[in-house]
């Protein structure tokens, strides 16, 4: 049975917590608000369908990014769209006006974009932190160029890379009091030598699993791979094992996560 703190990040809980568990905590926790922003994305698109309306996808495997700029064209694409389209490109002119100001424009919509979440520092914080790495990425590439042809590698390196920068992002959602998001790092850098919480993380691992084969086997799809194209074959047996763990143990009733902000 899934505890009903595995994904608890609050404080005082994480405090007690090993340096790897916290991390397995926030990358569970990554996985938790995909599945409850893009499930019930889905569930709207669903709907408006039995009513004859096509609404877009919202959500394109974004955890599969390679880029902070990918993981935008891929993740809360109506939003993302619309930040673009409306603020960056219409209002601050976009990258019309050199690199500097490109650097700049892309933060403060990134920072706008955090507060449209809300009214609270966190999130200003949030779209800071996505904002920068936006233009550090920009300047990195236009001063290196960006070379296509990664090997697997080095492209699994970067997916990892940017889902870690996500992950470490969304502890601002999670905790919007900036002291206690400052003392779940502060954790991670010193809780070394704490036990690990095996359950709590074996738990994130069963649970996360929808979430991680719903991006690998698109990933296997896309590139013809012979062994995922067999197990789709048979993905009833997927959805089977998920509505049973979903019976098993569904969680405690609440709201959806992104309803919060």
């Amino acid at each position: 049975m899934i505890l009903k703190w595995a994904f608890w990040i609050a404080a005082p809980y994480f405090e007690a917590k090993s340096s790897f568990t916290l991390i397995i905590m926030l990358f569970g926790y990554s996985m938790q608000i995909f599945a409850d922003f893009a499930g019930y994305s889905l569930i709207a698109i669903g709907v408006a369908a039995l009513f004859g309306y096509k609404l877009p996808k919202n959500f394109n495997y974004p955890y599969i990014s390679s880029s902070i700029t990918e993981f935008w064209r891929r993740w809360h694409i109506s939003l993302s769209s619309w930040l673009k389209e409306y603020l960056y490109i219409s209002l601050l002119g976009g990258n019309r006006k050199g690199n500097i100001r490109t650097y700049i424009n892309l933060i403060i919509v990134m920072f706008l974009g955090g507060l449209w979440h809300g009214a609270a520092l966190s999130y200003g914080v949030w779209g800071l932190w996505h904002g920068i790495g936006l233009a550090i990425e920009r300047k990195f590439s236009k001063t290196r160029g960006v070379n296509k042809n990664f090997s697997l590698i080095l492209t699994s390196l970067r997916i990892a890379l940017v889902f870690s920068f996500v992950s470490f992002g969304w502890l601002l959602f999670k905790l919007t009091n900036i002291q206690e998001a400052v003392h779940y790092l502060i954790a991670i850098k010193e809780n070394i030598n704490i036990g690990h919480s095996y359950v709590v993380i074996i738990n994130i691992a069963v649970y996360s699993l929808p979430v991680v084969l719903y991006h690998i086997l698109y990933l296997g799809k896309k590139n013809n791979i012979n062994i995922v194209n067999t197990i789709l074959k048979h993905d009833y047996a997927i959805y089977a094992t998920m509505i049973i763990m979903l019976l098993i143990n569904g969680g405690i009733p609440g709201d959806f996560v992104y309803f919060q902000f």
